[in-house]
């Protein structure tokens, strides 16, 4: 049954379409989460930025521990479907991470601004994300199916937790968040070491290291004219692409390092570049020492 739909639906297939959905299904990627969030981060609100990064990024997780548990094969190969773009297939099958991630971030959003154009805008793209990964032949329609409904379970445990969070009234110092920090994804990775565990893991506990620190030492704030946001994220994005890529030539190779690696680059998120940018005064507010 899941094959012929996913036949019914490549029956539309044409090269205008095929340009048209990779594009589409690139919306779903990694490497659109690492530009899209620090826009929150550095321009828009801070603690929605970082709140919407950790609730990606947990989403991952799950699909990361479902992937290698289920281990269901992708429709990659199988007789009459026809697969393409298969570089942003990696790993299993259930559930799609394309799918999940797009209505965990949009989800996100929506909740959040209560907006209803960007109800329709969100809506819109998982919809598109997800209907791209059948056209392209990488995913069953349960894959989608399933990644989207975790993701809504994910969305609503994530602003139960954000809730509680807020009205909390205990008061930690800097020095045990930092520590939390550490133990906290540290045990993630014991729970379940995979490699991209590893990295994402790192991701979190180097952001919420610098996000501490900011908050305690420099208190970043968002705001600056237009012209200085989009120089922000400039060379907020570009220098993190070079961590990321350019400390794989500088830390040697293994899970270990690769953890490293992403915690550097997320220091650089919520510590590095906001730092910069108050030295060069693209905020309004300038760090005192």
């Amino acid at each position: 049954m899941q094959a012929e739909i996913l036949k019914a639906i490549q029956t539309i297939s044409n090269p205008f379409l095929d340009y048209f959905f990779i594009a589409v299904t690139m919306l779903g990627s990694s490497g659109f989460y690492f530009i899209f969030i620090p826009i929150f981060y550095w321009c828009v609100d801070k603690r929605f930025g970082l709140k919407l990064g950790l609730i990606l990024i947990s989403s991952i997780y799950v699909n990361t521990v479902l992937k290698e548990t289920t281990k269901i094969a992708r429709p990659i190969g199988y007789s009459g479907i026809r697969s393409i773009f298969t570089q942003s297939a990696g790993g299993y099958s259930f559930p799609s991470g394309h799918a999940q991630g797009s209505t965990t971030l949009w989800g996100t959003l929506m909740v959040h601004y209560q907006k209803k154009w960007l109800w329709y805008v969100g809506t819109a793209i998982v919809l598109l994300v997800s209907f791209s990964r059948m056209y392209l032949g990488v995913h069953w329609p349960m894959d989608i199916a399933g990644g989207i409904l975790i993701a809504i379970l994910i969305i609503i445990l994530s602003e139960l937790i954000d809730s509680i969070i807020k009205e909390s009234t205990f008061d930690i110092s800097i020095s045990f968040k930092v520590i939390l920090s550490i133990l906290i994804p540290a045990l993630f990775i014991l729970i379940f070491p995979h490699k991209d565990i590893y990295e994402y893991m790192g991701l979190i506990s180097g952001t919420l290291i610098g996000y501490f620190i900011d908050k305690e030492k420099f208190d970043f704030t968002v705001h600056a004219p237009l012209q200085k946001q989009i120089l922000k994220l400039l060379i907020g994005i570009i220098v993190f692409f070079v961590l990321k890529e350019g400390l794989k030539f500088v830390l040697p190779s293994g899970n270990i390092f690769n953890a490293i690696r992403y915690a550097i680059c997320g220091l650089w998120l919520s510590l590095g570049a906001p730092y910069v940018f108050n030295i060069f005064k693209l905020n309004e507010k300038t760090i005192m020492a």
